[in-house]
């Protein structure tokens, strides 16, 4: 079948869906990516096939040059909010309103790429759409071509979570029976392609979740789980790390995201960082660039500074890792079970997964108010002296093993639409050409 795989331009997000995308493809699928010409490099070095949909997205420059009240941060809503007493039903609907809107999502994707989608799917036909949570265009396209389609989560799935408890709030208020402003949104998105409104549009016919099952919310909502599988671009494993480290090793990094979108800024400072562990006998390994470095910052003797170096590669000789909370740096240190000691940004979910972490026992959190050189070193070398992290760290490892891989997902992808077709009637994609057969 075909299969097309959709985010919006991070590369970060792009990264988490490849494991699947090449599971699907090695399962024999016809596989396409199609995303804003920004990342389109980024796929075709994954070795996937790219389709540009859309005009550049632009993204860290259109944040850099929009006052904070225009944007989602400045909005006095957050999508995360977990706080009984703020969630009433005023905030619930009026956040899920403002994450549909020209603060967000229509800010990452406009209508160029809702438009190319729509006209590459038609051409296409895809089976399936899969289609990066906060990326709109997927699901609208698969609903203007007949397709089947599928969420897939970056992270907790408070999107999810918000619409779960927006439509049981609303029930409860019989005078709010006709509010609904995200289906409002989603509606006219629709309409523009003659598509009439489908709550699947909102959350997906199922939503392919990467993160540990002790992170989920309990959503009515058909959730396929899934390994999540550490892939960080192309990458050279250099000679250092070849050998193992004389000392503890700990990596420090602000994630890709950090680097791309948000102007090289994070949750740490490096000066900071460096300061705390100068007199440490622990040997640091800081994946900054020169955007991150003041140039006249003096780096200690036990730090090493590389510009990039695969997590993948790095973590399994790390002790320890400090970090900002992205969903792609906490999956990979979960996966090599190493103890994680984590400053939240404030873009997503980085405090309320920081704080998972901490419960589950795999590690430490320090709220950006609270940090500082002091703070770093103790909880640092907490982090490395205390057995009990460590041994939580390879249990969560151990629980994310025993979820289905990318290669089980496959079965439930093609039995979904195989669901799909039968009860829409909806008809194959054309197969490919065939190669032409040479006498030999």
């Amino acid at each position: 079948m075909r299969v097309l795989f959709t985010m919006h331009a991070a590369a970060a997000h792009l990264f988490l869906a490849v494991p699947i995308a090449w599971a699907m493809k090695a399962a024999g699928h016809e596989v396409v990516v199609a995303v804003q010409p920004d990342i389109v490099d980024d796929v075709t070095r994954t070795g996937l096939t790219a389709v540009p949909v859309g005009e550049p997205s632009n993204i860290a420059e259109k944040l850099a040059s929009i006052p904070a009240d225009q944007q989602i941060f400045g909005s006095g809503y957050d999508i995360a909010e977990e706080r009984p007493e703020v969630l009433t039903y005023e905030y619930v609907r009026d956040c899920t309103a403002a994450f549909a809107s020209h603060l967000a999502l229509d800010l990452i994707t406009d209508e160029s790429m809702y438009d190319d989608m729509v006209a590459f799917c038609r051409e296409w036909r895809p089976d399936l759409v899969v289609w990066d949570s906060i990326t709109f265009p997927g699901p609208v396209a698969a609903r203007a071509c007949g397709a089947a389609q599928v969420r897939s989560t970056f992270g907790r799935d408070h999107w999810g979570r918000m619409r779960s408890l927006f439509l049981r709030m609303r029930a409860e208020r019989p005078e709010a029976r006709d509010e609904d402003p995200v289906a409002g949104w989603v509606t006219a998105k629709l309409a523009k392609y003659d598509c009439a409104f489908d709550e699947d549009v909102i959350l997906g016919q199922a939503t392919v979740d990467s993160m540990p099952v002790w992170t989920r919310f309990p959503v009515e909502h058909d959730y396929l789980p899934v390994r999540y599988v550490p892939y960080n671009g192309p990458a050279v494993v250099p000679d250092w790390l070849r050998t193992a480290p004389e000392r503890p090793r700990v990596c420090f990094t602000l994630g890709v995201s950090g680097r791309d979108m948000w102007g090289g800024n994070g949750s740490i400072g490096a000066a900071d960082l460096f300061e705390a562990v100068a007199d440490l006998d622990v040997e640091v390994v800081a994946t900054l660039n020169a955007d991150q470095l003041d140039p006249d910052l003096k780096v200690p003797d036990n730090v090493r500074i590389v510009d990039y170096v695969p997590l993948n590669s790095l973590l399994p000789s790390c002790a320890a890792i400090v970090h900002h909370g992205g969903t792609g740096t906490f999956g990979t240190s979960m996966a090599h079970g190493v103890p994680q000691l984590v400053v939240p940004a404030r873009l997503y979910d980085e405090g309320g997964m920081a704080r998972q972490v901490a419960e589950q026992g795999a590690g430490l959190v320090i709220q950006s108010e609270d940090l500082s050189t002091r703070t770093l070193r103790e909880n640092l070398r907490r982090l490395l002296d205390e057995p009990s992290f460590r041994e939580n760290a390879a249990r969560i490892r151990r629980v994310a093993e025993a979820t289905p891989t990318p290669h089980d997902l496959v079965n439930d992808l093609e039995e979904l639409v195989a669901r799909h077709r039968a009860e829409t009637g909806a008809p194959a994609a054309p197969a490919a050409p065939a190669a032409p057969v040479t006498a030999g």
